[in-house]
């Protein structure tokens, strides 16, 4: 909220909550209550949303969902804030380099230029430009959370798509960048070991190709050091 009194911050997001415009998870108990609040839409911040143009109204209509969701969703989205965070800082902080992303409820829109996003359904896609003396250079970076909740099967289905994808060259005719690099968020280090042997395995099927590029980092990293963070490993 760009101020510079935590307090103040406080008695903001109160007032909010007493106006019942925002609602938070928070337990008081002795073992739960050093982790931080974490606040999601209330009745009143949706009905206010519903009076504005700027988002999709069924992106908005979901929001009355918000108290229902499962740990694993809550988690995820929490993680895909603290990634966008990180690239208006990188955005705000360097005069080289551009940034401009979109998140899940962007490229659904019918009216999104992003709607070949929708069958790879990445959490954030988001394109870095790189200016230089021999002008700008553009790359696609497209990031997949993998929850705690996500089935193996379901894990081999979506690298093998993300491999497709890349292999096929498809992303060229989709997009004007120069490379185009996947970045897979695993929950734990044992999951980011298992994917990418499967991915090797994958590429190795269909012939190495120096051009393609998956990498792959774990949750806690990525909350650490950020999305545009030296925490990848390549396959």
């Amino acid at each position: 909220m760009h101020h510079k009194d935590r307090r103040r911050i406080g008695a903001w997001l109160k007032d909010l909550r007493e106006k019942e415009y925002i609602e938070w998870i928070y337990s008081t108990d002795f073992a739960e209550k050093t982790k931080p609040a974490i606040y999601y839409l209330g009745i009143n911040g949706v009905r206010f949303l519903k009076t504005l143009d700027d988002y999709p109204k069924d992106e908005v209509r979901k929001r009355y969902r918000e108290y229902t969701r499962q740990k694993d969703f809550i988690a995820r989205s929490l993680l895909v804030v603290d990634s966008v965070i990180n690239l208006e800082e990188r955005r705000s902080n360097t005069n080289d380099l551009e940034y401009s992303f979109v998140v899940r409820a962007d490229y659904t829109d019918p009216g999104s230029d992003y709607r070949f996003l929708r069958e790879l359904a990445p959490d954030l896609y988001y394109e870095k430009q790189e200016c230089s003396m021999d002008g700008t250079a553009t790359t696609s970076y497209l990031v997949a959370i993998f929850g705690t909740t996500l089935p193996r099967y379901m894990v081999r289905k979506r690298l093998k798509e993300y491999v497709r994808y890349l292999c096929e060259g498809d992303w060229r005719d989709d997009t004007d960048s120069q490379e185009f690099i996947i970045h897979i968020i695993c929950p734990t280090k044992a999951e980011l070991i298992y994917a990418k042997r499967r991915t090797r395995l994958l590429l190795e099927d269909i012939g190495r190709d120096e051009s393609i590029h998956i990498r792959f980092s774990t949750a806690e990293s990525v909350r650490l050091h950020g999305v545009t963070g030296i925490i990848w490993e390549e396959v």
